[in-house]
Parts: structure tokens; sequence; C-alpha cells
């Protein structure tokens, strides 16, 4: 898997070795100067034995940041940054502020790097549903953090855009596409367009009117920004595969933003994923109440 091995190119080698080792499983790897190597799964975590000196820490970080700081400033004044293969990196350490907001970057105490996955087929039943009787509808994906949302969106942003739908990916993190210099190193379809590392909001706003996709797809909405996006594309005819952290439907109807985007008919669809990355345990269509 190119994004695991872009990971372990950064590692030492007793750390690259344990990754490859669990590699199936692995969801994160958090890695803390002069902490043991934190290995995370669906189902728990595990320490390694030895903890990672402080200047094998600044290296691995060095490397993935390409010894460069100021070519990634704006990605971590965020509080992260994206691998080649769409693993995201998120960063802690000390910020400065400037004018009450989070500033530059003088040094880096830890990161959590989350492992990209491209599956094919992870999408097939989402993607399905979404196409089902000839027409479009919009989905709502949710789960607890760490169970796959972005994979199965991936795929399944892959399989409409392959059934011949016009397909705008609103990719804030850099998550979905990987792109680099502008193309997609992760297959999000042919007749899919990519805008990146911009807050959806604004992204799904510009693509609407610039592109008249069929669909748009984005990933962890959650504020009322966000929500006011969703709706927009909605009321414009376009459709809308989105996904957002939640437990259950109960609790992401509880939430503000999202209770907004359900009540007023956002989503026709919503699909849960439990007990395993990927897999969805439910996928109805929403009538209103939890």
């Amino acid at each position: 898997m190119e994004a695991l091995e872009n990971i372990c190119a950064c590692l030492p080698e007793e750390i690259s070795r344990a990754v490859r080792e669990r590699a199936d499983s692995l969801t994160e790897l958090r890695l803390r100067p002069g902490g043991r190597p934190q290995l995370c799964f669906a189902g728990g975590d595990a320490l390694l034995k030895a903890p990672l000196a402080p200047e094998a820490f600044r290296e691995v970080a060095a490397r993935m940041l390409e010894h460069s700081l100021y070519a990634w400033e704006d990605e971590l004044k965020q509080g992260f940054f994206t691998l080649p293969g769409g693993s995201r990196v998120g960063v802690c350490g000390r910020y400065a502020l400037e004018d009450g907001r989070i500033g530059a970057l003088t040094y880096i105490s830890a990161l959590c790097v989350r492992v990209s996955r491209e599956v094919r087929g992870a999408g097939r039943g989402l993607a399905a549903a979404m196409l089902e009787n000839g027409g479009l509808k919009s989905a709502l994906l949710i789960s607890r953090p760490g169970m796959g949302k972005t994979t199965l969106l991936r795929d399944a942003a892959r399989l409409i855009s392959k059934a011949g739908h016009t397909v705008s990916l609103a990719d804030e993190r850099g998550e979905l596409a990987a792109c680099r210099a502008g193309v997609p190193t992760l297959d999000v379809g042919e007749r899919t367009d990519v805008m990146d590392m911009c807050p959806k909001r604004l992204a799904i706003a510009h693509m609407v009117r610039a592109l008249k996709p069929d669909v748009v797809v984005t990933d962890e909405v959650g504020d009322r920004e966000d929500a006011a996006a969703v709706l927009d594309a909605r009321r414009c005819g376009t459709a809308v595969l989105a996904s957002a952290h939640a437990a259950s439907v109960q609790e992401a109807a509880r939430r503000p933003a999202l209770a907004e985007m359900l009540s007023m008919g956002a989503f026709d669809l919503v699909a849960r994923i439990e007990g395993g990355l990927g897999r969805i345990a439910s996928l109805e269509a929403w009538r209103g109440s939890a």
C-alpha cells in the first residue's frame, strides 16, 4: 500500500517494522519525543517497547515535512498536513499567536498519523443506494472517529463517477484525493474534480456554481457554516455525500448543525459504520426522526 510505504519511509527501522506487521488493522500511529510509539486500531492500541528518542522524533518530523516547516506553514496553522498517498498527520506543539489566532509553529511535540487506505469496492453498497432507480440521492455517512468514513467516501465518489455522474470533491484536509500539484494520487474517478486545502463551505459554494456537478462529496461536516453550504448545494439541485462524527443516528440528530441539515431534507439516506473499518451497519432512508 503506497500510503503506508510513504509513512514507513520516514520512520526508524524498528518502528517501520512494527507498522508493517500490523498494517492490515492499523488506523493511526502516534509519536511523541521520549515516549513509546503508539499503534492504534479500531479495537484498541499497543505501545512499542522502546521509547522514541527526541532527536529521532525530530528527524521523523523533518522527513515528513520534507525538511521545511515554511513550506507547510498554512497547513500547520490548521493543525495538520498530508503525506503523499493521503495520510493526514495531526500536529501538536508550541504555536505563536497572531491577532488572537494560532500562528506559526515553533516546535513539534506530537505527531498523529492517520493511515490512508484505498479500498476498491468499499463504497459499493453506499453508491448503489444513492444511484438506485436511476436517480441520485444525497447521503450522510456517520461513525465514531477512525472507522473508515474517508475510505468509504473516496470509493463511493469513484463509483458514482464511474456510473456517469460528474462529481466535485471538497477535500479540505487533502485526505480524499491526496492531490500533489493539483493531481489526485488516489483514485476518485475520471469524472471527478477536486478542490483541496480550502474550507469546505467555500469549496462547495464555488464548485456548485463554477462546475455544476451532479454530486458534491465532502468529509466531516459539523458546524453551521458547513450546514449552510450543504443546504445551498441542495437548493441548487446538487446531490451531496458527506460524513460526520456521531456514534448513532440519534446522536447526529441532537447536534445542531447536523439536526438542521437533516430536518431541512439535505439527506435522503443515512448510513452508519460500526463493527470494523468501513463496515456499514445500517443504511436507511431518512424519514425525519431518529
